[in-house]
């Protein structure tokens, strides 16, 4: 992206446009080395169907699995301290 051919886009209009997850992968799958980090639009749609097939896939599973009787919270629940449940409420 460049300010001379008229394709950039700041950081806040990336989150915009994107979301938060989607511009940090983008971005840090950017470039390597020394070279200029490149922000393509194509990587970040593709970052966003990523997430959005893992969220379905975590949803099915974990779904299923609770249905099965197969998976109990309470035990990771009891043990979370402080900066848990501050994460956890972050996250919700």
């Amino acid at each position: 992206m460049s300010k001379s051919t008229g394709n950039f886009i700041t950081l806040r209009q990336s989150i915009e446009k994107f979301g938060v997850d989607a511009t940090r992968l983008t971005l840090a799958d950017a470039g390597d080395g020394l070279d200029d980090a490149n922000f393509e639009s194509q990587q970040a749609d593709g970052a966003i169907l990523k997430f959005t097939t893992f969220e379905e896939w975590i949803k099915k599973n974990i779904a299923a699995s609770i249905l099965d009787g197969k998976v109990d919270f309470k035990p990771c629940m009891e043990g979370m301290d402080l900066w848990d449940k501050i994460f956890e409420n972050f996250i919700n």
